[in-house]
């Protein structure tokens, strides 16, 4: 299998995040999907942030979500599966929120596994949650990230793990269970504990016998069809101790487009070929998965991955006949530019912004892939030109960063004033605001720590706050509001 993971945490705007996407977007980019190879589909509901009656809006959402899944089954060929979190449901203000602005951290709970009353009550959640989208193919329970409780066993995660997926049987005989493999239930269960006294705490490695201990366990408890994803080498080993390679599908997470990450097309080509070499690929029977945070603006690393995946070397991958599919007379324009995007020349990243942007009058009909870019390829244009922009800004920011070497305030700050000028209204295009990664924000972490100005050490702190994560949502938008002060103040 080759699919696809859609994630829906985030909430920023249509058609960005996954949650917005109306009927016809998911039909449009699965059957782009579903002609570039991909077979499978992941898809997360954000059950885990819904309160257990799920609202008006929660059931409407829900209910999209089964008619994607009837159109990638019928429509497409595609196995669809769909995401759970092991121990995370909504809290006593999550029905307050619209499902399409409902801020995660402020709205999800973690059930205590040995709680009697919890559990009942979670279940009884998960039931009325799972029922109208019970025409997936499987349900997948991840054994971390965002869940956890501190104290809690491996014997407790098995038990989430076998309790959640008999509700969705019950209403989906045949459905097959999928365990994530990710950082481990325990290694969470005492990273909980440890940030309970600090913010900054370390998430403690899993080992693979740990692991090994986990698989056997569901390997006991969980009645077949079952299956797996697997993502590190204390995975691998997992697999090799316990004999059940045959179950493994691999994920390596992040590949295309890291999560959280503000919203920006990558194109490290390189980095895929790497990773996603034959040798790699014959060691999961299952196949491969690939992931997206923002699936409109990543199209060239979505192909790659797909082309790499079916046994095509990188240099014989052709990216103007990929873009040529989406938009017909302007797909030499559109390759020339993704390749800029990750360079190191910010007057070359300019001067393909203003030919693409240029290029959005003479947009025509779109080719056989333009479900890829949801209704819109005037939009898809336009971004792919402010993204060479803000990556340019990036890279002057870093020069500027290098040649004063923080010994001149002004000259840093005036680099930082031209980011200013174009992150702006390209996060305002995009909505996102919360805490993230991705090169932006690195670029902007290592050159604003070394400023040692209150507020920008205030702002920043706000990302690595795990004991009150609530304060990670905006703090996106918190930091370029301290940016734009201290260039003022400059």
């Amino acid at each position: 299998m080759l699919a696809m993971y859609v994630h829906t945490h985030w909430s920023y705007n249509h058609p960005y995040a996954a949650r917005t996407w109306t009927l016809d977007d998911w039909r449009g980019y699965l059957t782009g999907l579903s002609n570039l190879g991909y077979d499978g589909v992941m898809i997360w509901p954000q059950l885990d942030c819904m309160p257990a009656e799920p609202t008006e809006s929660d059931r409407a959402w829900l209910g999209r979500i089964r008619e994607v899944i009837d159109f990638a089954r019928n429509e497409c060929g595609m196995k669809v599966i769909v995401v759970l979190c092991p121990n995370t449901i909504g809290n006593d203000i999550a029905a307050e929120h619209e499902f399409a602005t409902r801020p995660y951290f402020l709205c999800e709970k973690k059930v205590d596994p040995a709680d009697p009353a919890e559990m009942a009550a979670f279940i009884d959640g998960r039931r009325n949650q799972l029922e109208p989208i019970a025409n997936a193919d499987g349900v997948v329970i991840i054994d971390s990230d965002p869940g956890g409780y501190p104290g809690a066993t491996t014997e407790q995660f098995v038990d989430l793990v076998a309790r959640q997926t008999e509700v969705f049987r019950s209403f989906n005989p045949s459905a097959e269970s999928v365990y994530w493999m990710w950082s481990g239930w325990e290694a969470t269960c005492r990273f909980w504990a440890d940030t309970k006294d600090d913010a900054g705490a370390d998430h403690p490695a899993q080992t693979a016998d740990e692991f090994a201990r986990t698989l056997e366990m569901i390997r006991d408890r969980i009645p077949e069809p079952w299956w797996l994803l697997a993502s590190f080498p204390s995975h691998d080993e997992a697999l090799d101790i316990t004999n059940l390679r045959d179950k493994a599908l691999w994920n390596p997470y992040g590949l295309i487009e890291g999560e959280p990450s503000f919203p920006m097309t990558n194109f490290h080509t390189d980095k895929l070929a790497e990773k996603l070499t034959p040798q790699s690929l014959a060691r999961y029977p299952r196949g491969l998965i690939g992931n997206s945070q923002t699936h409109c603006l990543q199209l060239p690393l979505a192909f790659v991955f797909s082309e790499l995946a079916n046994g095509i070397a990188l240099d014989d991958i052709d990216l103007r006949s990929f873009a040529e599919r989406l938009l017909p007379g302007l797909g030499p324009a559109v390759a020339d530019a993704w390749a800029l995007i990750e360079s190191d020349d910010p007057p070359a990243q300019r001067a393909a912004a203003k030919e693409i942007q240029d290029a959005v009058w003479s947009v025509g009909g779109v080719g056989d892939l333009g479900g890829l870019l949801f209704g819109s390829p005037e939009r898809f244009m336009t971004d792919l030109s402010m993204n060479l922009q803000v990556r340019a800004a990036i890279n002057d920011l870093r020069h500027a960063e290098h040649v004063a070497e923080a010994d001149s305030v002004g000259h840093v700050a005036g680099a930082l004033q031209d980011v200013l000028e174009v992150v702006r209204p390209y996060q305002q295009r995009l909505g996102f605001a919360d805490a993230c990664y991705g090169p932006l924000y690195e670029t902007l972490n290592d050159v604003l720590s070394k400023l040692d100005d209150d507020r920008l050490n205030a702002a920043l702190a706000r990302w690595h706050n795990w004991t009150d994560i609530s304060v990670r949502n905006g703090a996106f938008t918190a930091l370029l509001d301290a940016v734009e002060e201290f260039c003022a103040n400059a």
